[in-house]
């Protein structure tokens, strides 16, 4: 019986040192586990966002819709989701804003999603000679301000400030058109 005790006592030790320990990772893992929180926890609370706000639902209709969360910044402040409803024709881009607060959304129907990501697309090889002239160069779409800087985006917009790596961007640019190909092809 004591050895059991102690055993359990060795147990209890190490799992409670195991919970201290998960919660004083140096900033780089901490960031990375944020980063994992933030597109799960976007990607649940987005379909919430986009089955309240976005979809015009029938009453007492079972209306179904796809969503994808590409990416997540690297700082673990903005993930990407698109959505495609087909019964009720709408389809977009949402920006998941995460600020160790609270979650915010804007959303970009398919049009205006597509010329963004192709201006965004363009300004990012515009960039490369506008940063040999000055260092700064910026993109206004809406009441989002996207900086443009070597190796990152900055998206500004109300009380956020994200990096978007460019990686990060050219993934959602590239699977933006093979998400919306692929639920057409029927």
């Amino acid at each position: 019986m004591k050895k059991l005790l102690t055993l359990l006592l060795i147990i209890c030790a190490f799992k409670s040192q195991a919970q201290y320990n998960a919660t004083n990772f140096p900033n780089n893992i901490d960031k990375l586990f944020a980063q994992e929180y933030s597109k799960d926890a976007s990607e649940f609370l987005t379909k919430v966002y986009i089955s309240r706000n976005i979809l015009k639902l029938n009453e007492n209709e079972l209306t179904g819709f796809q969503i994808d969360a590409i990416t997540a910044a690297k700082s673990g402040e903005l993930t990407t989701v698109l959505y495609n409803c087909p019964k009720l024709n709408q389809k977009g881009l949402v920006f998941v804003f995460y600020n160790y607060k609270h979650f915010s959304f804007y959303h970009f129907e398919f049009n205006e999603a597509k010329v963004l990501l192709d201006k965004i697309s363009a300004a990012v090889e515009d960039n490369k000679q506008v940063l040999d002239e000055v260092n700064t160069s910026v993109l206004k779409a809406n009441d989002i301000h996207l900086i443009f800087a070597e190796s990152s985006i900055r998206v500004v917009w109300d009380e956020y400030d994200s990096n978007w790596d460019k990686s990060n961007f050219k993934t959602t640019y590239r699977r933006f058109d093979k998400f919306f190909k692929k639920q057409f092809k029927g």
